[in-house]
């Protein structure tokens, strides 16, 4: 079984993810994180990136498909949760071609649908370990305010986490949701959680959906 994660950034999306790889075994297909990773080894892929994310726009459609489509062929077999990917019509369309090369599906859109406010206050608290690239939030703050509880060492924001470019962020998602979204509800796989309440109040939605789907 394999699950796209949509809805705004902040909105909690990483979380569930790693509850689904948790709870349900799944791999998770970041494609936020495996931009950061091919930034911070300056990569030529990542050279090209790395300006366009701190600057809060979108990485291009293509470069986005190519970084799934070399991950979804390592990942091959596995059930898989897509986190971030993908984020607009031209995206999807884009994912539907390389899903045929590889032969897999997508079974179900799992919408988490959470407020600009919410977003905002989300993301601003936002701070991540240069070390281990652990993320710290309101819900998982770290022991030692401002330090990292594995390696010790300061937490910082990421560029993309001030609030100015979380407005614009949340702005361009918008822009692009609402296509998207109906695209998934016309297959009839598109489900939809509230992701302005507690993390274990969304986790509690989120097996609940789960435990509709044959399989689980």
């Amino acid at each position: 079984m394999n699950i796209v994660l949509l809805g705004p950034p902040g909105t909690g999306k990483g979380t569930i993810a790693q509850f689904l790889h948790r709870e349900y075994g799944f791999e998770q297909l970041s494609t936020g994180d495996l931009l950061r990773k091919e930034a911070a080894a300056g990569t030529p892929f990542g050279k090209q990136v790395e300006p366009i994310m701190k600057s809060g726009a979108l990485v291009s459609n293509e470069l986005v498909a190519e970084i799934v489509a070399s991950n979804l062929a390592r990942l091959k077999g596995k059930s898989l949760v897509l986190d971030g990917f993908p984020r607009n019509m031209e995206q999807a369309e884009l994912f539907e071609k390389i899903m045929r090369v590889h032969q897999v599906k997508i079974d179900l859109a799992l919408n988490v649908d959470s407020s600009r406010e919410t977003v905002v206050r989300r993301l601003s608290a936002r701070r991540q370990c240069p070390k281990c690239n652990k993320v710290y939030g309101e819900n998982i703050p770290p022991r030692k305010p401002g330090v990292c509880d594995a390696c010790g060492v300061p937490l910082f924001q990421r560029a993309d986490d001030q609030p100015e470019v979380i407005e614009k962020r949340f702005s361009i998602y918008l822009e692009s949701a609402k296509p998207l979204l109906a695209y998934y509800q016309g297959q009839g796989i598109l489900k939809n959680v509230d992701g302005n309440q507690s993390v274990e109040s969304v986790f509690q939605q989120v097996s609940a959906v789960l435990g509709q789907q044959k399989g689980l």
